[in-house]
């Protein structure tokens, strides 16, 4: 080949990823664009979505904006989970705490409402990151939001938190997050990210990864975990703890019953817990109001985190109940 080709091709490659750079720009942000007071996530995975954050240091990417103005002075909820609660895939008053302080507000008992999620989170990361959301938040209450796989690998997770065990049911929480000291690979990862291409790059391959471990793990949630978990999140959070189940439905059928519902719907009854189900409520929208909860336009029906459906119907069920508290 000749050099004059090698140029060309050299010069071809280089148009492309710039045009493919200028391209993604409106579609592709991380998490450290910018770095400043408000951190703005753009995605196209599910839908085509502009999320923005608080980055205070809690949760993956930090408070989760409800577009929603605080008001000074009014009780705070708080919303715990995994990346369904983060909620990359929907616009800020789409989401959940969006919702909960538009119905506070309308009916004369104003909130603001704070949101934590977790990238892939599990039960451990609930519970050890209790102390220090109730020190830095001391909100009224606290909605933890789970679903089936909240135990999955609870005892082999390798981010955010582990737990370990013991045969009496306590358990010890070994602390998985990266060290606060910005390593070499972690500053070259953060100039990477700043380019639209190299991110979109860099989370496709995430986007597979996590793929292939959710199909290699599915099935293993130890039995112990459901139980340890709802008892270590009563000492944690106290009477302000909300359990919030949220079932998969991954696809249109929502009439199946998942067992580990049931299984914590008891163990919440056993130990006086609060906890609520969305299920009933996803299932009325599915058939009454041919609605599914999850996917987008450019998913599998029914496929993914919760949609704009899915969150509205998970913050009128929380605020059902918060509204009828003492």
């Amino acid at each position: 080949m000749s050099t004059s080709t090698l140029v060309r091709c050299a010069a071809g490659v280089l148009a492309a990823c710039a045009l493919f750079e200028l391209g993604l720009r409106p579609f592709v942000a991380g998490w450290n664009q910018p770095e400043g007071p408000v951190r703005t996530i753009r995605s196209y995975e599910e839908g085509f979505s502009v999320a923005h954050f608080e980055p205070d240091g809690l949760g993956t990417y930090g408070n989760r904006l409800t577009g929603n103005p605080p008001l000074a002075g009014a009780p705070e909820g708080l919303i715990v989970g995994d990346s369904h609660v983060i909620a990359q895939a929907v616009r800020d008053e789409e989401t959940m705490g969006a919702v909960i302080e538009r119905l506070s507000r309308a009916a004369g008992r104003p909130l603001n409402v704070r949101q934590y999620g977790w990238s892939s989170a599990k039960a451990p990361t609930y519970l050890g990151s209790a102390e220090l959301l109730l020190r830095s938040r001391n909100p009224t209450w606290v909605a933890v939001v789970i679903n089936a796989y909240f135990s999955v690998h609870a005892l082999t997770v390798s981010q955010n938190w582990r737990m370990e065990l013991a045969p009496d049911d306590s358990f010890r929480l070994i602390d998985m997050r990266p060290s606060p000291i910005i390593s070499r690979f972690q500053r070259m990862r953060r100039q990477i990210g700043r380019s639209a291409l190299a991110f979109g790059l860099w989370r496709r391959i995430g986007t597979m990864w996590n793929v292939a471990a959710f199909e290699d793990g599915v099935a293993e949630a130890p039995d112990r975990v459901p139980r340890v978990t709802i008892l270590g999140l009563k000492k944690a959070y106290g009477s302000r703890l909300i359990i919030v189940y949220a079932p998969s439905f991954f696809g249109t059928d929502y009439e199946t019953v998942e067992p580990l519902e049931q299984e914590v719907l008891s163990l919440c009854a056993e130990y006086g817990v609060a906890c609520i189900s969305t299920r009933e409520a996803m299932r009325r929208e599915r058939y009454d109001h041919l609605s599914l909860s999850r996917g987008f336009h450019n998913t599998a029906p029914g496929a993914g985190h919760f949609n704009a459906t899915g969150h509205r119907i998970i913050a009128e069920e929380i605020w059902r109940y918060v509204a009828v508290s003492p």
